[in-house]
């Protein structure tokens, strides 16, 4: 009997201590970005394509507990952050990539959006002067 006991304490607190699989998949998300934020620069094109691959199953768990509610305000406050990093990362390889295919850095991306936001502003003026 004693042995018994012992044996459903222990699985008890083996079940307690479990992860959910929440928990595992925003674990498992945030050991990735860990791995791109030191490896960002040397990373292919191919390991991009297996990063996705790696990301998208438990990104899939989050989003579902998400939309039946089942992650609590910590939960979402971790799922929040980890949004922003993968934000913040995906938009860094992203102008990496534009650079190197067009050969226009990103201050002069930035000079030519301004420019192209000048002009929209002009074309609006000129609309509205039209219309009245």
């Amino acid at each position: 009997m004693k042995r018994y006991i012992i044996f459903v304490l222990t699985a008890l607190i083996l079940t307690a201590c479990a992860a959910s699989p929440v928990d595992s998949a925003i674990k498992q998300v945030e050991n990735a970005l860990e791995r791109i934020e030191k490896n960002k620069d040397t990373m292919t094109e191919a390991d991009w394509e297996a990063l996705d691959k790696e990301m998208t199953p438990p990104l899939e768990v989050i989003n579902a507990a998400l939309e039946t509610d089942e992650i609590g305000i910590v939960g979402k406050v971790k799922v929040a952050m980890l949004v922003a990093k993968i934000t913040s990362v995906l938009a860094e390889h992203g102008m990496k990539t534009l650079e190197q295919e067009t050969g226009v850095d990103r201050e002069q991306w930035g000079e030519e959006l301004e420019k192209a936001g000048e002009e929209l502003e002009k074309a609006g003026e000129e609309l509205e002067k039209a219309g009245e």
